[in-house]
């Protein structure tokens, strides 16, 4: 069963940090959350409810935000609607009087989010856009935008982000936007190289920085370098024109700016520093009030003298990540006594690098090619001249022959085709590789790089990392941009305690310098001769050898179904329907939209006036879709004709406590409020879950699932080696199932014949109504054929729940049902951790016994 784990819970304590304002902003965000977030709007604390309160499943598995992810908007919303500190001089006053601050920076809100590679920034992001939407719509008052954007440093890191954003993608694919709400969310998202105007509500314009800059004077030689680095020289034709994206951005009105690798962008003297401000300002002459924010997110916020951006007020560093198992544990791979040969060849000079590189590949290649996985090696060489030579070099060897991906990349991060100037087409085509890499087909194994390709460009496979540079030479590449070519997890996290690894082969030389710059980050890694390294992630395999312990359980049809049958019964007096309050027809102002003309080319002001705001949603629509959302909810389907005569009758004879009609406009403004609409969609759910949710006859299908059956798949949780199961291994979620495998394993328990873990890619689930009134799935610890001759259904228990109780009268019934219609005896064995360790027992009969019902 799925335990929610570390990287998902309120963390008990953190490491301290080194920002002036985050130790005061994490102890208000934390009493303010323990108090249940006064001050919020009702939107925000729906939004609230949907992201972290509400159980939701990825492409069938469950799924959670991290609780890091969690912090950051919580700190957001705290300090920019409850606390409403939106300047650094206002956050200084409450926070660290040291910190000074210049009012003419000092014009808009801007909050850094320091958040490790591999802690999902994107998705914060993404909760941002959908905060702010939402109560720019319901609560115009708290003074958010509708319109976001999103600034890239370099091509890479936009291509990254658009695969997130385009088409609005991440909003669909992640629970980000509660299902009552979908017909509100009218929201677009704008490419650099899209040259429309959006029309929507809402809208996202996505771009990288040097787009915005282009025709605005000065030129990349008046940057510092870091700006400089991602400048283009001139403008690109297949992009649409840096002031034609400024005004289209400007004319939709106030908007928060969010930077992606918000480092390079956060200097006040650079010039994309003056052109927003000069949007801000535009924006005032407008009379929308100006940009509403900047957020800056990036995993390194320093200064170039070293020194920490003042405005963090989240830290979520790289060892608090690692600790947390969100991304891989880095090692470092120590060679002692490896060489640099005299040549000009970079192939031969770093050859007792590149080849012990290759080594500790091969080691990871063999465990996990297992289940499938292809890992790579990532080479970083410290020019295109010496990224051809290994690349070539590599080639030779066997298990690399047409597997080798070479990736030049320009100053600014733009990956180009070796010195010359590539066709377009062929650019597309190594982007297009580079992105392949992370897929299931995935053909390479290694990758060739220049050192300039360090940010935005991470992928899973990478599990061994070898940076190249004379051991004489000025380090010019941070250890913690070394490691994040390959800190992200091939798998989610899990619990246990092995972790999944990235291996450095790294010089003894530079361990000094490894040190000193990482241990501000509080991450301590450990240095591991290189021949002792050890892939750490697991295999478990079907072993062949072992079918004599072999299971098959039987497949039942479900014994709680879906049915329409008894939907006639439903009627409006059975709905336990709360009387909402319908206010005075003068609360609501008279809305009236405000209108300036433009000149097109100077923007001047050639004419006002005001229309008549028209009230757009009408009764037929709102029934429409808030129907088609509880038929989603409820899984059925074709219910309309039943279900909207039904709403409409609940509304205009009970909701209100008095008859109203759905064609009188306060009325659906009324209906449209978030809290009201929750309420309907609430009161519906369960009514139908009471009348829908039906028992049946149970049959037995003609398939069974047998564990041998089962693929193979990785793991790096604590894993007991299997002798009584057909796996070669069993993991485990927690100590109690590791105690609890053992005891299977072990002499104590000779009367087990045969068992499995019933781990998710055995298919082996329960159906089962929860506390909520829904159907649901469980999935038990483990199955046991014992001595006895019974089969059991073993669940171990550390803490319960409310949904414990449902679960185990059904796997009880289940049970039952099994022996009925198999002939085989079936029972289900609930195994509470204090009996188990409380009262040692020496056998499995003996736990049976001791665990029967008095």
């Amino acid at each position: 069963m799925s335990r929610l784990l570390a990287p998902y819970v309120i963390p008990k304590e953190r490491r301290e940090s080194p920002a002036a304002f985050v130790a005061g902003i994490r102890r208000d965000v934390d009493g303010w959350r323990a108090q249940d977030y006064p001050g919020i709007t009702e939107t925000t604390r729906r939004l609230l409810q949907q992201w972290f309160e509400t159980d939701h499943k990825r492409k069938g598995e469950d799924w959670h935000y991290y609780f890091c992810q969690r912090e950051a908007i919580e700190t957001l919303i705290y300090l920019y609607e409850v606390r409403k500190l939106r300047r650094i001089s206002d956050m200084a006053a409450a926070y660290n009087e040291r910190i000074s601050s210049n009012p003419a920076e000092d014009r808009f809100a801007r909050y850094v989010f320091k958040m490790a590679t591999g802690s999902g920034k994107t998705k914060v992001m993404s909760l941002v856009v959908v905060w702010s939407y939402f109560n720019a719509l319901h609560h115009p008052e708290v003074g958010l935008p509708k319109n976001f954007l999103l600034i890239a440093p370099n091509v890479i890191v936009y291509e990254r982000l658009s695969q997130d954003f385009a088409n609005a993608r991440v909003f669909r694919d992640d629970p980000v936007v509660p299902p009552e709400w979908w017909p509100e969310w009218q929201f677009s998202v704008v490419l650099r190289d899209d040259a429309t105007r959006p029309t929507t509500t809402g809208s996202l314009f996505l771009t990288n920085v040097h787009q915005l800059y282009e025709g605005r004077g000065g030129g990349e030689a008046d940057e510092p370098d870091a700006i400089a680095a991602v400048m283009p020289p001139k403008a690109r034709g297949d992009i649409a024109p840096a002031f034609e994206m400024r005004e289209r951005i400007v004319e939709r009105g106030p908007f928060f700016v969010v930077n992606d690798e918000g480092h390079h962008l956060h200097n006040d003297d650079l010039e994309w520093s003056k052109l927003i401000y000069a949007m801000h300002e535009e924006l005032g002459t407008r009379g929308e009030g100006g940009i509403a924010g900047q957020l800056d997110f990036t995993a390194t916020p320093r200064h170039q003298d070293g020194k920490l951006f003042r405005e963090i007020v989240v830290d979520y560093p790289i060892a608090q990540a690692v600790e947390d198992g969100i991304v891989k544990t880095p090692l470092i791979g120590e060679l002692r006594g490896a060489l640099d040969y005299e040549s000009d060849n970079a192939s031969v000079r770093y050859r007792d690098r590149i080849n012990a590189g290759v080594e500790k590949w091969r080691d990871y290649n063999a465990e996990l090619s297992k289940a499938g996985l292809k890992p790579v090696l990532f080479i970083m060489a410290e020019n295109t001249t010496a990224s051809n030579q290994i690349a070539e070099y590599l080639e030779t060897l066997p298990g690399f022959a047409g597997r080798v991906l070479n990736i030049h990349t320009n100053a600014r991060g733009d990956i180009v085709e070796g010195k010359a100037k590539a066709k377009k087409e062929e650019i597309q085509q190594l982007r297009e590789a580079a992105r392949k890499v992370d897929s299931n087909d995935n053909p390479y194994a290694a990758i060739v790089s220049v050192l300039m390709l360090r940010e935005g460009w991470d992928v899973r496979n990478v599990v061994v990392i070898v940076p190249l540079r004379a051991y004489s030479a000025r380090a010019n590449i941070l250890p913690e941009q070394t490691l994040g070519r390959g800190l992200r997890r091939m798998s989610p996290p899990a619990s246990g305690d092995i972790k999944e690894q990235v291996v450095v082969i790294e010089h003894a030389a530079f361990k000094d310098f490894w040190k000193k710059e990482l241990e501000e980050e509080g991450l301590e890694i450990e240095w591991v001769p290189v021949e002792q390294v050890r892939p750490q992630t697991r295999t478990v395999v079907v072993d062949k050898t072992r079918l004599q312990y072999d299971i098959a359980v039987p497949v039942l049809s479900p014994a709680l179904v879906r049915s329409v049958a008894r939907l006639d019964e439903l009627g409006v007096d059975a709905l336990d329907l709360p009387v909402v309050k319908l206010p005075e027809r003068s609360s609501f102002s008279d809305d009236r939209m405000q209108y300036t003309g433009r000149h097109m080319f100077t923007l001047e002001v050639v004419e006002v006036g005001e229309f008549e705001r028209e009230f757009p949603v009408e009764p037929s629509s709102y029934l429409s879709l808030l129907v088609r959302l509880i038929e989603r909810e409820t899984r059925l389907t074709g219910q309309f004709a039943k279900l909207a005569p039904l709403m409409k009758r609940a509304i205009e004879s009970r909701l209100f406590g008095q008859p109203v009609s759905m064609d009188d406009e306060v009325v659906m403004r009324m209906l449209n409020r978030p809290d009201v609409k929750r309420l309907l969609f609430d009161t519906f759910v369960v009514a139908i879950n009471e009348v829908s949710i039906e028992s049946q006859t149970v049959a037995l299908d003609p398939s069974w699932i047998r564990a041998s059956n089962t693929n193979a798949f990785t793991t790096t949780r604590q894993c007991v080696d299997g002798m009584k199961t057909v796996f070669n291994l069993v993991p485990c979620d927690s100590q109690l199932e590791v105690d609890f495998a053992r005891f299977l394993e072990g002499e104590d328990a000779e009367d087990v014949l045969a068992y499995f873990k019933n781990e998710t890619a055995v298919h082996f689930d329960i159906e089962y109504q929860g506390f909520a009134g829904g159907l649901r799935k469980y999935r038990p610890d483990f199955v046991v054929r014992a001595g006895d001759g019974v089969n059991y259904i073993v669940e171990t228990k550390g803490q319960e729940d409310l949904e414990v109780e449902r679960k185990d009268l059904r796997t009880a019934q289940w049970c039952v049902d099994a022996t009925a219609l198999t002939g085989a005896t079936w029972q289900y064995l609930k195994v509470p951790e204090g009996l188990f360790r409380g009262y040692p027992v020496r056998s499995f009969a003996g736990l049976v016994e001791l665990l029967a019902p008095r």
